[in-house]
């Protein structure tokens, strides 16, 4: 067995925790040191290992691991599981989630060739113009906008200017049909009264012979009415001729004296 003698204090900046076996005179066992060199891994190991299992029943939520990193902020799977983990987009969604402790590269949040290919045509496609055609259009829509609300408003200032000689026609027309209603109400009243004279006894309004006698009642009011329209129409017209053959006359007569 070959010995070699080292200092103490150097055995103790090893990394690895050994089992130091001191000889006298502070000397150390070579081979002893590199058998518990050799079981050190093994060692880690169990001691892994049985942290883990700590962990496991220290795990009180029965959650699954996936849904327990979640709630902890922790990216839910560290290997992959499903084939669209594997995908471009869920390292991106990862990366944008949990940011460097998800273990993505960085990298895959730039767009890639086709990607750009794609976005330029799409940007192509719905803004064909240029921007300086598009600064012109935008400020012509705003001009055309600006106009037509100028122009709305002038309508409503002049149409509100109206508004009092609208409102005294409308309460004109509404008391000329109310009026109208009222006499027709009392013509018809009148018919039925001149029916009931015309039976001398109370009829009920609903008897055949009464319906018959006001209906021609009706029709003789309606023809008397209709000849008197008649009537002034004609004597309207007269009087129009005569106004015009006396402007003739003073016509002529102021020509005459001329």
């Amino acid at each position: 067995m070959i010995r070699h003698t080292i200092l103490f204090k150097n055995v103790l900046q090893m990394k690895a925790p050994l089992r130091l076996i001191r000889l006298s005179s502070n000397t150390v066992n070579i081979e002893d040191l590199e058998k518990e060199t050799a079981l050190s891994p093994v060692l880690d190991e169990e001691v892994a290992q049985r942290e883990a299992e700590l962990e496991r029943k220290r795990n009180k939520s029965r959650l699954n691991p996936a849904h327990r990193n979640m709630l902890h902020d922790r990216k839910p799977y560290n290997e992959e599981v499903h084939w669209s983990h594997n995908t471009l987009n869920y390292h991106r969604k990862m990366y944008g989630r949990y940011g460097a402790s998800s273990g993505v590269n960085p990298a895959y949040c730039w767009p890639i060739k086709s990607e750009l290919i794609d976005t330029k045509e799409y940007e192509r496609v719905k803004y064909p113009m240029s921007l300086k055609e598009m600064i012109e259009t935008s400020k012509k829509l705003r001009v055309e906008k600006e106009e037509k609300i100028l122009k709305r408003q002038k309508e409503i200032s002049t149409k509100m200017l109206k508004l009092d000689g609208w409102i005294k026609d409308l309460q004109i027309k509404v008391a000329k049909r109310e009026s109208e209603a009222k006499a027709a109400k009392e013509r018809k009243d009148k018919l039925i009264e001149e029916v009931r004279r015309h039976f001398g006894y109370t009829v009920d309004p609903r008897d055949e012979r009464f319906k018959e006698m006001l209906e021609k009642k009706e029709k003789e009011q309606k023809k008397q009415m209709k000849e008197a329209k008649k009537k002034v129409k004609e004597a309207k017209y007269v009087e129009r001729l005569i106004v015009g053959e006396k402007e003739k006359l003073d016509t002529k007569t102021g020509v005459d004296e001329k």
